[in-house]
């Protein structure tokens, strides 16, 4: 055996596995079952997250099988394109013989349609060329364009449509390469994200889920101005973004953005998530002597301690949280400090800005709440790059398509049949189809019904 042969036989081995459908079984069966893992197991979360639910030991196996990532794993990608070869090698191994029925000429013979869909005969008065010239007029948008063949008196119409429905299979193929490889080209080179930009500063980092990596943008993103609206029981109720492109140095792009409508510029896409109070560096505070019923106001920079009158002690504001939770219950907006009594006692406060008369349940000496402070806040966007999106959406569009084409529409073939008979003329009309033979039946029923009725004569109205 020489090196040609080998190879040849080579070739044909490769192409009979990656032509079969046993190989598409296997691809499609392990795709749904990664798919459902990929379900059950979050993915990309915090390592501290899965080394608690699995252990230590299951999470360094799950982690170097990159099942926490699995999406954009090398194992997952090669199962997409097997997929694609196996469709792309299925498509071309029997698209050739399929061509060859589309393009092949009609055979004109009325045995093929003795055994297809069969109408009622009906009885027509002219003779059989005159009924085969009017029906030829008359069908041709119902059945295409008629081939006459004549057998000594006998006449016999033949047409088609739909011979390229036999296609629709491809299209459907089409539709799921596009898919499989607008999804590829989304892991390989896109990905999701986060930024929080504070009202009035720009960024054009990106910080990638999962690894938190910092990625650069080409041109950076400013927040002119973020509003919030919330309703009776302080819930969010809508929050925006202003938000500004600035590319080389200029603004190129300006545009309000809510939830779900996001700001789309150079195929990434910027949604808002979240929403956030920027911590202050300073607060004005309220202290009210529960000995003398007098307030003092005083401004705080928080680290630092302040003196509270009539001897109470010094309070130390430390900390600014967004959204504070007390006993197991959400108070909001809230400050984290310190009070040190005269005597030395140290008391740990949260002071909620939206109740000033919380600390009075301390039952203290003094009650301390927030006067006020400046009242920044910051942005949260979700970031997301998928450069094959468009290409997703043109495989749903061609599935879409492929699907009803291959299920219903299909290849059909017509004769309408006429022989002299005893008053005129004997119509039939047959009709034969690739798929759906039911359905063919009661194409013929419909068309010999429609035409008796337009070909009725007086005559035959009154004996009917």
């Amino acid at each position: 055996m020489n090196t040609k042969q080998v190879e040849k036989g080579l070739v044909d081995t490769l192409w009979g596995v990656f032509s079969s459908v046993r190989l598409s079984v296997i691809v499609l069966t392990l795709l749904a079952v990664t798919s459902i893992i990929g379900t059950v197991i979050p993915q990309n979360a915090s390592p501290a997250i899965y080394v608690d639910r699995f252990g230590e030991a299951a999470y360094r196996v799950l982690s170097f099988l990159d099942i926490f990532d699995m999406y954009h794993s090398w194992w997952f990608q090669l199962l997409l394109v097997l997929l694609g070869i196996n469709l792309v090698v299925c498509s071309m191994d029997r698209l050739p013989a399929v061509l060859k029925i589309i393009g092949k000429t009609q055979r004109l013979n009325p045995e093929n349609y003795r055994r297809a869909a069969k109408g009622d005969p009906l009885a027509m008065a002219k003779a059989p060329g005159a009924v085969a010239e009017d029906l030829s007029a008359r069908l041709t948008s119902s059945m295409g364009r008629f081939t006459r063949v004549d057998e000594g008196e006998a006449r016999y119409l033949f047409a088609e449509k739909g011979r390229w429905t036999r296609l629709g299979v491809y299209v459907v193929h089409a539709g799921v390469l596009l898919l499989l490889v607008g999804g590829l080209l989304g892991s390989l080179f896109g990905y999701e994200g986060a930024m929080n930009i504070t009202e009035g500063e720009t960024s054009g980092v990106v910080r990638l889920n999962g690894s938190n990596a910092a990625l650069p943008l080409p041109f950076e993103l400013r927040c002119d101005t973020f509003s919030v609206s919330f309703y009776d029981t302080g819930a969010p109720k809508e929050y925006r973004s202003d938000l500004v492109v600035v590319e080389g140095g200029r603004d190129v792009l300006s545009r309000k953005v809510v939830v779900n409508d996001p700001l789309r510029y150079k195929g990434i896409s910027f949604y808002q998530a979240s929403y956030g109070m920027v911590p202050p560096e300073s607060a004005s505070f309220s202290f009210t002597s529960k000995a003398s019923g007098m307030s003092y106001p005083a401004e705080g920079t928080f680290g630092e301690p302040i003196d509270i009158p009539e001897g109470l002690g010094t309070f130390t504001p430390l900390h600014f949280m967004n959204n504070y939770r007390f006993r197991n219950h959400s108070i909001g907006a809230t400050v984290l400090g310190l009070l040190k009594k005269e005597g030395g006692e140290t008391v740990r406060l949260a002071l909620p800005v939206k109740s000033p008369n919380f600390d009075r349940m301390r039952q203290g000496e003094v009650v301390i709440s927030v006067a006020n402070f400046e009242n920044r806040y910051y942005t949260g966007l979700q970031v997301t790059k998928d450069p094959g999106v468009w290409l997703v959406y043109a495989g749903f569009l061609f599935l879409i398509a492929g699907c009803y084409i291959t299920f219903f529409m299909s290849h059909r073939g017509f004769m309408v049949e006429v022989l002299p008979g005893p008053s005129g003329s004997a119509v039939t009309l047959y009709g034969n189809a690739n798929k759906n033979r039911l359905g063919m039946e009661m194409v013929i029923r419909r068309l010999t019904e429609k035409l008796d009725r337009e070909t009725r004569t007086p005559e035959r109205q009154v004996e009917k």
